[in-house]
């Protein structure tokens, strides 16, 4: 657990009930399972130290936050249902702390922890259009990894074989190429025009060297 998220925590539950306590105690412990290799409290702050640098171009910016700190939440890689079971967490959390579900900051988070399952929208698929909405934003941070420097993205694919060590070899390789050679064949891996100029040269040579790898 790092002072640095406690604090945002902090501000950003501020108003609400002592529960936030509790959840933040809940969130944490989640975030530090020993089987989370990529999707940890580390990689939250890492995404939330980029987020704020595109910080003022996002709208709802409570939501965008809430949703960071929830969209892994539930996380496993057998399951095909995280994206909804993160959706009824972030429900009980506002249940427990005095959030109308049917406020604006409640229907903000749950629509972007929806749209992180399939992570293409219609700007990610034709070329030259760019996102502007919060859900892209949201995308391209969840995405930004792809994009790192190729020691860190050598580091991040050991951990992502590492989640999915419960597969053969093989089948774990014909999964990933798939899910690379989908990026490879979309327009644009990244969305908005900032974080596409920030990673999307960068994540192509990534990823096409993951795929020389695999193969």
């Amino acid at each position: 657990m790092t002072l640095y998220l406690t604090e945002v925590w902090n501000e950003l539950t501020k108003d609400l009930n002592d529960n936030r306590n509790k959840w933040w105690k809940k969130l944490t412990q989640r975030l530090t399972e020993s089987k989370r290799k990529c999707h940890n409290i580390n990689q939250l702050e890492t995404k939330y130290k980029l987020y704020l640098g595109i910080k003022d171009l996002v709208t709802n910016k409570n939501a965008m936050e809430y949703a960071l700190f929830f969209s892994y939440f539930e996380y496993d890689p057998k399951s095909i249902d995280v994206e909804e079971r993160n959706v009824e967490q972030f429900k009980l959390f506002c249940n427990d702390c005095g959030v109308p579900l049917e406020c604006e900051l409640c229907k903000g988070v749950v629509s972007l922890l929806r749209c992180i399952g399939s992570h293409i929208t219609d700007e990610h698929k034709t070329e030259g259009a760019y996102g502007h909405e919060d859900k892209h934003y949201f995308l391209d941070l969840d995405m930004a990894v792809l994009g790192s420097d190729p020691e860190i993205y050598a580091e991040y694919c050991r951990k992502v074989k590492e989640e999915y060590d419960f597969l053969p070899h093989d089948v774990y390789k014909a999964l990933r190429l798939k899910v690379l050679q989908t990026f490879l064949q979309i327009p644009n891996i990244f969305a908005t025009k900032e974080l596409r100029e920030m990673y999307e040269q960068q994540a192509r040579e990534n990823i096409q060297n993951e795929i020389k790898l695999l193969q």
